[in-house]
């Protein structure tokens, strides 16, 4: 049998699930937020500094934690990397930037095997390595992939309908590469990028998906959930050890102290 992806079956039933990203190639990152409780927990290719065989690492971090991996990748035009971690035993793929329903097209095709979809056939860490007959593989591991897609561009908020009548499991609302779109960067809780996040929002409900939202505390977590949104974010496992660390030095007077 192949792994189930909990993530995925939560949203499959209307649930909502959390999740939080790693940029560094420190598997043990990826552990400890799978023991935390994070449904799903993000490798950044695109703004991170993983490659493949790193990548295989932190999928392993990943399933000892009991965590879902998904790959950011870097690009949302090339289906070969998509493929290529899936192989790797990623259970998702979040492509960036989605400006049309050809580029969430192309992710779905890219992670479907025929007929479905344009995968190619190199099961290794999925199919547990061979122990998993081909037919029982093939029978069941297209359920157990996550499709998610970035909407971060006006582009995207214009045809979100579009996009989200596509299927994929999640679109997910980009704020801060949309506040710099939207002319107002490094604010991505500004009105503007809001009303963004809310066409992106009902889009999704209208096509019967989850939407994504980056949350930047708890208080705004509780509000996506409440507002609807089902996949909900919350910064990387690096941004945590630089905030409790400051947060230690200023309580104990170093907090003036420059990096070098």
């Amino acid at each position: 049998m192949v792994r189930p992806n909990r993530a995925r079956e939560v949203l499959r039933n209307g649930g909502v699930v959390f999740s939080s990203s790693v940029r560094l190639p420190a598997p043990g990152l990826c552990e400890l937020l799978g023991f935390a409780g994070f449904d799903f927990v993000l490798l950044d290719c695109e703004h991170g500094a993983a490659d493949a065989a790193t990548i295989d690492s932190l999928v392993m971090g990943c399933h000892s934690g009991g965590t879902v991996p998904v790959v950011r990748v870097l690009k949302n035009d090339d289906p070969e990397p998509m493929m290529q971690v899936l192989d790797l035993g990623a259970q998702g793929v979040l492509i960036p930037h989605c400006r049309t329903a050809d580029d969430a097209f192309r992710l779905k095709q890219a992670v479907a095997y025929p007929p479905a979809g344009i995968r190619g056939f190199g099961p290794g860490r999925a199919a547990k390595w061979g122990m998993i007959p081909t037919p029982d593989y093939l029978a069941s591991i297209d359920e157990t992939v996550l499709t998610i897609a970035l909407v971060e561009d006006p582009e995207g908020i214009e045809r979100a309908t579009e996009i989200a009548r596509v299927g994929l499991d999640v679109l997910w609302v980009g704020t801060s590469d949309l506040a710099c779109a939207l002319g107002v960067p490094g604010q991505p809780g500004h009105p503007r990028v809001m009303e963004a996040a809310g066409v992106v929002l009902r889009a999704c409900q209208a096509a019967g998906i989850a939407c994504g939202f980056p949350a930047r505390d708890a208080a705004q977590a509780v509000w996506a959930r409440e507002a609807g949104y089902r996949a909900i974010g919350y910064g990387c496992a690096e941004q945590y050890v630089m905030q409790t660390s400051r947060q230690f030095l200023r309580e104990v007077g170093q907090g003036e102290r420059s990096a070098t």
